[in-house]
């Protein structure tokens, strides 16, 4: 996808022993390496080929002819519903009285006479346009202005729809369900007191109502009445074209057609969470989910328009000066390829990878949920291992390709000796979270409960932290000291020998920090929650801001110095000076 510049960074100021955490304040050299893919709320289109989306963290898309252009807004008001008229004239409402509307080219922030939530939109024209949302409100867009009305209600609603200006219905919690007949709002009875996420109809006596616990309400005209749906999951959106039967959509990939005056169930999308639908009044069905995903049906197939890779990113491993590589939740192993990137993973079913090292692009290694280790080599299909003891695996480290530890919960340590994995004995049954090393006789592991372990060549054993807080990440100065992140901005420093050897050092944020690594002349990088990246150098913090909140869960500086990091919705950032 073709995104605006979202993000920012800066060059490096120093600071004084009086003052150890600085701002660092130049010019942005950040760069999205891997555009984050937001979960999609709603879609509206002008046609199958050019159609806007509405995602979670503030975000419009538009696709057009293949090509795809972003915008982003108010990072924490997600935009949940979408409308127009034409391509030209376009609206978009969400979280906080968040408005938006489009004229072509640029997007105008409108005041729609609230800050409540609004989470449902539709309209007769571009000058009679509803919003409903948190609380029962409604407000009404007359083409210039927005003005509230008095719904009758006071319960959330979560959508509208309507045949015009005198024919609106809008459906929210507790079974609510109130029409407009162009001179008021009156409620209706809907017989459920189960929440309705969506409502649409093809005519007058044939609309539908769907939401919660598989919730499908019908109304002929004169009343609502209840439908056997054949599934427990919750329905987000509910549809159908012109002669064909109507679709609803929800939790789990979950699909419906109702054939015959019943509703038939299939599962889509890999069980992804589909969350909008729209059609185009003619032949075909778009619909939008979790993470990015963007499907349309014209015809007898879907047509994955947009997949997402991940939602969350894990860990990165930089082999060499060309290559990145970064594991993550469902069956994520990314290659960067030129100016794109290829899931090479093998066809396992959804294993969430946690994390990566190797000695090449040629040859590394995999580790993730169920006791699954993998093994890449260019040439050669994974080689692939599965504990007897399906631990969760959350981290690993070596010194070379016959000498590599793995660590996860229940605080298990697993060995490499070049050809086969054996359990080593651990001092500890707190889950481990991360391993690294200065040497084979020198490896350090830390973990919740502010666990530390030190492996000497021979036995592992606790060492004291002086913390209880969870330990995320530790990383070895490969002729220094040793630094642990955790939970709250922890920082911790020290020879990881003796009977006090931590030195606490301030951060400069309360943020949890997940990842730390470094160079070999000692500079070190931690990244943490709401984008925060971090530099250590003589013994001092700095923040480095990115113009990100997303979370960031790994951090890597390949030979050649470039720092990536990586996290949520897939975002990959890459830093150089």
């Amino acid at each position: 996808m073709v995104c605006l510049l979202l993000a920012s960074g800066v060059l490096l100021s120093g600071c004084s022993d009086d003052d150890p955490v600085a701002v660092v304040t130049s010019a942005p050299v950040w760069r999205q390496e891997l555009e984050p893919e937001y979960t999609h709320r709603a879609v509206w289109g002008v046609s199958s080929t050019h159609f806007f989306v509405t995602s979670e963290k503030g975000v419009v898309q538009r696709y057009r002819d293949g090509e795809w252009q972003s915008w982003e807004f108010e990072y924490f008001q997600s935009l949940r519903a979408v409308w127009g008229e034409g391509p030209d004239q376009v609206m978009v409402v969400g979280e906080s009285g968040a408005c938006y509307q489009f004229d072509g080219t640029t997007w105008q922030s409108r005041y729609p006479g609230t800050y409540r939530d609004l989470l449902g939109v539709w309209g007769s024209s571009f000058a009679d346009i509803y919003a409903v949302g948190e609380d029962g409100v409604v407000t009404h867009f007359d083409g210039d202005n927005w003005t509230l009305m008095d719904s009758g209600v006071s319960e959330t609603l979560y959508s509208v729809w309507g045949f015009g200006p005198d024919d609106v219905y809008a459906v929210g919690r507790a079974g609510t369900i109130i029409h407009f007949d162009g001179t008021g709002w009156t409620p209706m009875n809907s017989g459920t007191s189960q929440a309705l996420d969506s409502v649409w109809g093809l005519t007058p006596d044939n609309i539908y109502a769907v939401g919660s616990v598989g919730t499908v309400l019908r109304f002929d005209g004169n009343n609502w009445t209840s439908e056997s749906s054949g599934v427990l999951t919750r329905l987000w959106s509910v549809r159908g074209l012109p002669g064909e039967p109507p679709v609803a959509i929800g939790a789990n990939g979950t699909y419906l057609t109702r054939v015959g005056g019943q509703w038939q169930h299939e599962t889509i999308a890999q069980g992804r969470y589909l969350y909008g639908l729209w059609d185009d009044g003619d032949a075909a069905l778009v619909l939008v989910g979790y993470n990015g995903l963007i499907m349309s049906l014209s015809g007898p197939a879907w047509q994955t328009v947009n997949q997402g890779f991940t939602h969350w990113l894990t860990d990165l491993f930089a082999p060499d000066c060309d290559h990145l590589v970064a594991v993550g939740k469902n069956s994520a192993v990314l290659l960067s390829a030129g100016d794109g990137w290829l899931n090479i993973a093998p066809g396992l079913d959804e294993v969430d990878y946690a994390g990566i090292w190797g000695e090449s692009a040629d040859d590394f290694f995999v580790v993730g949920a169920g006791g699954v280790i993998l093994r890449y080599q260019t040439g050669r299909p994974w080689t692939i291992w599965q504990l007897q003891n399906p631990v969760n695996l959350e981290d690993i480290w070596g010194t070379d390709n016959g000498n590599i530890f793995a660590v996860g919960s229940g605080g298990v340590i697993m060995h490499f000796d070049g050809s086969v994995w054996e359990e080593m004995d651990s001092p500890t049954t707190r889950s481990l979270a991360s391993v690294n090393g200065r040497g084979p006789a020198d490896v350090f592991a830390v973990g919740l409960g502010g666990t530390v372990v030190h492996f000497n060549g021979l036995t592992w054993a606790v060492l004291p932290s002086g913390t209880q807080s969870s330990l995320n990440s530790v990383w070895c100065r490969p002729e220094g000291d040793v630094i642990v992140v955790g939970a709250d901005g922890l920082t911790m420093q020290g020879s990881g020998s003796g009977a006090t050897p931590w030195t606490v050092l301030p951060s400069g944020t309360s943020f949890p920090l997940f990842a730390v690594t470094g160079v070999r002349d000692g500079t070190a990088y931690a990244v943490g929650q709401s984008g925060v990246v971090l530099r250590n150098e003589d013994q001092a913090w700095e923040i480095m801001p990115t113009g990100e909140h997303d979370q960031l869960d790994a951090v890597t500086v390949g030979p050649c110095g470039a720092l990536h990091c990586a996290g949520y919705w897939g975002l990959i950032l890459g830093f150089s000076e």
